[in-house]
Order: structure tokens, then C-alpha cells, then sequence
């Protein structure tokens, strides 16, 4: 410490002080695909009633890029490539938008710019420019790959997928008081745009909760409550070194999600690292734990047995 200049302190400082969630930009994988959806039903190239055939593998450009399943998934549904993570259904999606209306919603979406948190240090992560956009790089990028976000871009965009299409300002602070317990001020909700309408809001969540019901992210259900969400695994850079980060962002209840949950696992600490099922436990472990303490709505069924009891 003592050798180092003020400029290298100051950085070493700044380091050891990092918050994750708005400093390091990183490579969502498959929690973006909801947003690659969203975007076709807002245009209107998909309806809802769309099927795809994936073979595990698709030709783009001069690249063959394999899905999750490198079997394939077979014949999928729309609904169904969400709830099994197909990339290749994504890609064929990513392609039918064309890169301007790809990169125009993740703009709308908030990727790429500062989303005005009242924290320190936030990345804006790293987006194509359409310019430089080939048709691979906007295949993988419909898929969450070989582009940058950060956890509060991804997380505030993600609730207005699921209230029906309002974009929030995040923020950490929602009073203040002083030493002698006066709130001195409200930081009330500011609604900066909408991202989507309600019928695609709507239609999303019947996809995620059939991901947890159906889908990658079974693991993650918590007894007694609707909830939907996305899984996602993303193979980070360098590829060669095998090296993965692990995500679930979840809502509940599916009807009027009141609380978001968002986990991400970054290169876990085992041999084989893509395993999903990581950050689907962990996940499902803090909601099991906050649901009950926020007083978050049972399920109906579930609520009537209790009061049956």
C-alpha cells in the first residue's frame, strides 16, 4: 500500500468496495431470452402460436452454433422453447426481428445505459452497435450471449416484464428519517417509459411459470406459491477455459408479482460448472426463506386448505 500512488490506492480502494450488482458488467445467457420474445410479440412477428424444429445446432454466418441440448429439443412451441431454453428457437426469432428491432429493444429495455440507481460506480455494460451487428452476433445475442449487462439493468427491466410494461427507476433507499425517527423524505416510484403492453406482460408470465412448472427451472418451485421465472447459463470468455455463470430471476405471485428474486452464481467452485441447478437451489432457497417474512399471496388452493385446517 505504502508504494502505491494515490491514483492505484484510490483504485485498489474502489476494488475491494465493488458492488456486483451495478459494477460488472457480465453475460446474462439465457435470463435475456424473455426479452427476445418480448420484443417479437411487440412487433408482431410472433403471435404466440409459432412452432419451431431444433436439430441442437444451427448454420448462422459461417458458425455452427449449438443449443443447450446439442440432441435438440425436437418439435417446440413457442411457450415451450422458453420453458426449455431453446437456442435455437431463439435464434430463428433473433433473425425474424433483424438487428435494428433487436437493438432498439434492448435500448428500450435499458441495456447499454446507466439505469440512474443511487449507487456508485454502475457500469452501462457493452452492447453491438447495429453497425457492427453480424448475423451470428445477433443470433447469440438473442440468446443472452456475447454481449454485457449488469444485474440492476437485467433486474429492472425484468419487472416491467412482469407488472405489465412499466419501467421503474430502480433505487435502494425508499425513505429517509432522521436521529429522531421523522421521515424527512419519500423517494416515490418514478415510471420512466413503458417497455412493453399488457397482453405481452401477461403472456410472458404464463411462459415463465410454465418453466417452472414444466421447464429448466422445476427445482426452483416453492410449495404453496405460483411463481414463475427464468434459468440461465452463460459460457463466459474466454470459451476455452470452461468457465460458466449460473443464474435464476424469479417473481411471485404469478397473478400480481409483488417481490422479484434475482441469483447469480459466477464460475462455481466444482468441476463441472454449467449445471444450472446452482443458482435454481439457491434461488429457491431465498424465497422459500422471504416469501413467508414479506407476506407474500399463497397460492389460492393453497390458502384454502390452510384456512380448511
Amino acid at each position: 500500500i505504502e508504494a502505491m500512488s494515490e491514483e492505484e490506492k484510490v483504485e485498489k480502494y474502489n476494488e475491494l468496495w465493488n458492488n456486483f450488482c451495478v459494477s460488472e458488467p457480465y453475460e446474462p445467457g439465457s435470463t435475456f431470452k424473455p426479452f427476445t420474445i418480448a420484443a417479437g410479440l411487440e412487433t408482431g412477428i410472433l403471435t404466440g402460436e409459432e412452432n419451431y424444429s431444433c436439430g441442437g445446432v444451427m448454420h448462422v454466418g459461417d458458425h455452427d452454433i449449438h443449443c443447450n441440448n446439442r440432441n435438440g429439443h425436437g418439435a417446440q412451441t413457442l411457450k415451450q422453447s422458453l420453458e426449455n431454453s431453446c437456442n435455437v428457437a431463439l435464434m430463428q426469432i433473433g433473425q425474424s426481428l433483424g438487428k435494428e428491432e433487436f437493438s432498439r429493444y434492448q435500448e428500450l429495455f435499458g441495456f447499454g445505459e446507466s439505469t440512474g440507481i443511487d449507487l456508485p460506480r454502475e457500469s452501462t455494460g457493452i452492447l453491438y452497435d447495429v453497425e457492427n451487428m453480424d448475423s451470428a452476433s445477433l443470433a447469440t445475442n438473442a440468446f443472452g450471449q456475447n454481449f454485457n449487462t449488469t444485474m440492476t439493468q437485467l433486474a429492472a427491466s425484468f419487472c416491467s416484464l412482469i407488472n405489465g410494461g412499466n419501467y421503474y427507476k430502480p433505487r435502494v433507499v425508499r425513505q429517509i428519517w432522521d436521529e429522531n425517527g421523522d421521515l424527512v423524505e419519500n423517494k416515490n416510484p418514478v415510471v420512466l417509459r413503458r417497455t412493453v403492453s399488457k397482453e405481452t406482460s401477461e403472456l410472458l408470465k404464463d411462459y415463465m411459470l410454465g418453466v417452472v412448472e414444466e421447464g429448466t427451472g422445476k427445482s426452483a418451485a416453492v410449495e404453496g406459491y405460483d411463481l414463475g421465472g427464468k434459468t440461465g447459463t452463460a459460457e463466459k470468455q474466454p470459451r476455452s477455459a470452461n468457465n460458466y455463470l449460473l443464474s435464476f430471476i424469479g417473481y411471485a405471485p404469478q397473478e400480481n408479482p409483488q417481490v422479484m428474486v434475482y441469483v447469480i452464481v459466477d464460475e462455481p467452485n466444482v468441476a463441472k460448472q454449467e449445471v444450472c441447478a446452482y443458482a435454481i437451489q439457491l434461488a429457491a432457497d431465498i424465497m422459500r426463506e422471504v416469501f413467508p417474512y414479506l407476506g407474500i399471496e399463497k397460492a389460492a388452493a393453497d390458502a384454502v386448505l390452510e384456512a380448511g385446517n
